[in-house]
């Protein structure tokens, strides 16, 4: 009689079970070792950068060296677990340390000029177009749960260890478009980061959904119950992690000075059509900022006060 797939582990089995990955180990081992280096040769990199790439390098040790990465292969719940690990912390705190702005601090003149060419090609324009991270995000995210890839995966470490590289490259571009600050050539404007993380949410949200509704035909390598939860997990524990990030960026917007009004260049330019046609501010040549034009207070002022007065 054919038995079914195999229960998931306890959760206490996977917090206190560990296995060394020392193939990666070695190479966070140096990664550490390089970023500490540049960042005590630049002399006034912030602390907080710093902490921020030791978050992502204990967040990666964690991934690979505990239950995680021992029960990940064969529980379904338990690779969801490293999915967000993987997609949404580590790339996360990776970002926010500024990796990019360290290397080329860190050039010399010759290198500095080739990393600022290779960064402002067309083919780095592409890739970390905002329309170009949503979707691969958004492939690798539908195409490896709510597809056979799953089922291929459970007998093939090969294709485990591959998409576990493809959530990290997914949420590393990602996550530099959406949250970044760091040397990217046309960062987006921060209402369109906000429609990307609000769309890349929706994405992980149907996919949970699905997930949480399955049936045991679907993935009948896992068991159902883990399949459920892994879905429940990707849903609640994915849009909370999206939501605490997009509350952090926008503490970013309101303290970036560079940023008073910006809503990208089409709603912008909306805005600004709008308030004259409302003001009856004239038009100029200029690239002014409609925000620091004098005549433009001064006609929204004199709009105030009709309204004040009643007058249509």
């Amino acid at each position: 009689m054919p038995m079914g797939p195999t229960p998931g582990p306890a959760w206490a089995d996977v917090l206190t079970t560990g296995s060394p990955a020392w193939g990666v180990n070695a190479v966070l081992l140096v990664l550490t070792a390089l970023y500490l280096a540049a960042a005590r040769g630049h002399g006034a990199w912030p602390v907080r950068r710093t902490l921020s790439f030791l978050a992502a390098i204990a967040s990666a040790v964690v991934t690979w060296n505990s239950g995680i990465a021992v029960f990940g292969h064969q529980a379904f719940a338990v690779h969801m677990v490293m999915h967000l690990m993987l997609i949404m912390v580590l790339p996360a705190f990776w970002v926010a340390a500024h990796p990019l702005e360290l290397l080329r601090s860190a050039l010399p003149e010759r290198a500095g000029a080739r990393f600022d060419a290779a960064l402002d090609s067309r083919a780095s324009r592409a890739l970390f177009f905002p329309g170009t991270v949503l979707v691969f995000y958004a492939l690798v995210v539908v195409l490896t749960h709510l597809t056979s890839f799953m089922e291929a995966m459970a007998g093939s470490m090969a294709l485990h260890h591959a998409e576990q590289g493809l959530y990290l490259v997914a949420g590393v571009l990602f996550f530099h478009v959406a949250i970044g600050v760091d040397l990217l050539p046309n960062r987006p404007a921060y209402f369109v980061r906000y429609v990307l993380m609000a769309l890349a949410m929706g994405v992980d949200t149907l996919v949970g959904v699905v997930l949480m509704q399955a049936p045991a035909t679907m993935f009948p390598s896992y068991d159902l119950e883990g399949v459920h939860l892994g879905g429940a997990l990707m849903w609640v524990v994915g849009d909370g992690l999206m939501m605490v990030i997009m509350v952090l960026l926008g503490r970013l917007w309101v303290t970036d000075a560079s940023a008073k009004v910006d809503f990208g260049p089409w709603l912008e330019s909306a805005r600004q059509d709008a308030f004259r046609e409302q003001t009856g501010a004239g038009r100029t040549d200029r690239a002014a900022d409609l925000d620091d034009d004098d005549e433009a207070l001064a006609a929204y002022n004199r709009m105030l006060a009709r309204l004040d007065r009643g007058e249509h």
